[in-house]
């Protein structure tokens, strides 16, 4: 009998990722601990940073071998950080920006307010910007770090849940990605963009849509303070309000379109918009988006010029992840991506 492999973790398969992604620089490789303190301060905030001692008094700290890798991806970014001995680091509040820290391997202690726990490869941790914040990285330990923007994950929670004046949410510190499959499934979608393009700026459509992925993941699976207020019940909009965003997605589809704006067109929070849209067309404004916007990827693949690509069509499209594009695209057109571009170029 075959044995079966068990499945990777959640960790191995985001470090298998990050090194797919072609688009990761080097920023720094140093045992300069003044100058690695200065570079990551640029990426997130300037802090503190402490090597611990190690032996006797007197007997100095372990060299701190430190590498940092960085992949920009538009609205986000996500480094890669070792620090080869044990390390205080000391930023406080984080103030503007949430930060999601995965060990890779080694384990690290988080004190996030007033919960204290050790995070390693089965607990990552969902810093946010409010409560004060310190670590101590232990000697190996090694981590994925991905910034996301507190004033983004804000305005989303507000149009989801139609508060304009919604603080931005709090989140439980601990984060296990092994029980949160919809979070590890946007975590490796940003992997398969920056795999499949070195400029994200250059797809605008494609960088979006995985940042509302990516909040709309962390907001329903991870409990907050607003947790209550998004699951909250909300009155669907009605035939007519449908009808006004779905001719708004006919003529704006080409546009970085985030569902906060559909839930503006509509007037209702993006709860509602859901709830209307599943009510009256049965598919979320969202993948009504994804359809009209493959009916323009088909168009394209059909007047493809003779050096167009496969992959440029699609992340111009919003499409990211090719695997699913071509399956969606073959279920929607009965022919692949592939075969279109084909019978473009014998025409």
């Amino acid at each position: 009998m075959a044995s079966t492999q068990p499945r990777p973790s959640a960790a191995q398969q985001l470090s298998q990722g990050w090194e797919r992604a072609a688009a990761r620089r080097l920023l720094f490789e140093s045992s300069d601990v003044e100058r690695a303190q200065a570079l990551v301060g640029r990426v997130f905030k300037p802090h503190r940073l402490e090597p611990r001692r190690n032996g006797p008094a007197g007997s100095g700290c372990r060299p701190v071998a430190m590498q940092m890798d960085h992949l920009p991806l538009g609205l986000l970014s996500m480094s890669r950080l070792r620090y080869g001995a044990t390390v205080d680091i000391l930023p406080g509040p984080l103030e503007r920006f949430y930060l999601i820290q995965i060990p890779l391997q080694g384990r690290a202690e988080i004190a996030s307010g007033g919960c204290d726990f050790l995070s390693d490869e089965a607990c990552a941790s969902l810093l946010s910007p409010q409560p004060d914040l310190r670590m101590r990285w232990h000697a190996g330990n090694e981590q994925l770090l991905l910034r996301i923007e507190a004033c983004a994950v804000q305005r989303f929670a507000q149009s989801w849940c139609g508060q304009p004046t919604l603080s931005a949410p709090v989140f439980a510190p601990q984060l296990r990605l092994d029980a949160l499959p919809a979070l590890q499934d946007a975590l490796l979608s940003l992997f398969d963009f920056a795999a499949a393009t070195q400029e994200a700026e250059r797809y605008p459509l494609s960088a979006l849509q995985l940042q509302h992925r990516l909040i709309a993941a962390l907001l329903a699976g991870q409990a907050h303070d607003h947790s209550p207020l998004l699951r909250g019940s909300g009155a669907p909009l009605a035939p007519r309000s449908v009808r006004l965003v779905e001719e708004f997605l006919l003529a704006h589809c080409h546009e970085a379109l985030s569902p906060a704006q559909l839930a503006a067109v509509a007037g209702v929070s993006v709860r509602s918009l859901f709830l209307g849209f599943q009510r009256y067309r049965g598919v979320s404004p969202m993948r009504m988006l994804r359809e009209l916007r493959l009916r323009h990827a088909h168009d394209d693949l059909l007047r493809a010029e003779p050096d167009s690509h496969i992959t440029e069509v699609a992340l111009r499209w919003g499409f990211y992840h090719l695997g699913r594009f071509a399956q969606e695209y073959r279920e929607m057109f009965d022919e692949s991506p592939r075969d279109t571009l084909a019978s473009s170029r014998q025409g």
